[in-house]
């Protein structure tokens, strides 16, 4: 008896400091996190370029202008790859703003305290929260779909999503943590997307024509 009580003190010692150890390492890497994201926050003198990168990954007219792109391809006969992979791209792009908007309303990490709050087109609730940066799950699930649609580019496009990822840092709008959990994210949804059965593309059309 006492040998099983002597064990079951020594779990609980041994489970309470893991958990002080594992504390411990979270709060070091939430402290380097925040120093590493305000340090890399760009001048003001750059905001306006960084505003429109921003413009161009912004999730409103991505589906706008891809949903517009499918309807046409779909009515005026486009050839089908190009169909299916618009349908692809569509399918992304809500995947990308509904997994987004779930984790943000989720986790509601605020955003960095020096954020100038002059985003254009937010999610009304949902964008006031950080993590994970949404602009850059979108470029990484765009570079992810433009690599299997387009091999050529696959390193442009992987580089234009690490850009955006850098400009949510830059801009003040996001952590380091947020923007590098947006482009796995993104990576993540561009896999799912590529994964659906071409019925999926095929039925899409259907309804659409």
């Amino acid at each position: 008896m006492n040998l099983d009580r002597y064990w079951s003190a020594l779990t609980q010692y041994l489970q309470l400091q893991s958990i002080r150890i594992m504390e411990g390492i979270i709060r070091c890497l939430s402290k380097l996190d925040r120093t590493l994201s305000q340090r890399l926050v760009a001048p003001t003198s750059k905001r306006n370029l960084l505003l429109w990168i921003e413009y161009g990954v912004n999730g409103y007219l991505w589906v706008i202008g891809s949903s517009l792109a499918l309807v046409c391809s779909v009515s005026g006969r486009w050839n089908q790859e190009t169909q299916h992979q618009l349908v692809m791209l569509n399918t992304g792009l809500l995947l990308d703003l509904i997994f987004t908007c779930i984790l943000k309303l989720t986790i509601q990490r605020p955003r960095p305290g020096y954020n100038v709050n002059d985003q254009k087109f937010e999610a009304p609730i949902a964008d006031q929260y950080s993590f994970p940066s949404g602009h850059s799950s979108r470029a990484a699930m765009l570079a992810t779909l433009s690599a299997a649609f387009f091999p050529k580019y696959r390193i442009a496009a992987a580089l234009l999503a690490v850009l955006v990822a850098i400009s949510r840092v830059a801009m003040g709008r996001h952590y380091l943590s947020d923007a590098l959990g947006g482009l796995l994210f993104g990576c993540i949804e561009g896999v799912a997307v590529l994964a659906l059965p071409r019925g999926f593309s095929r039925w899409v059309r259907r309804i659409l024509h």
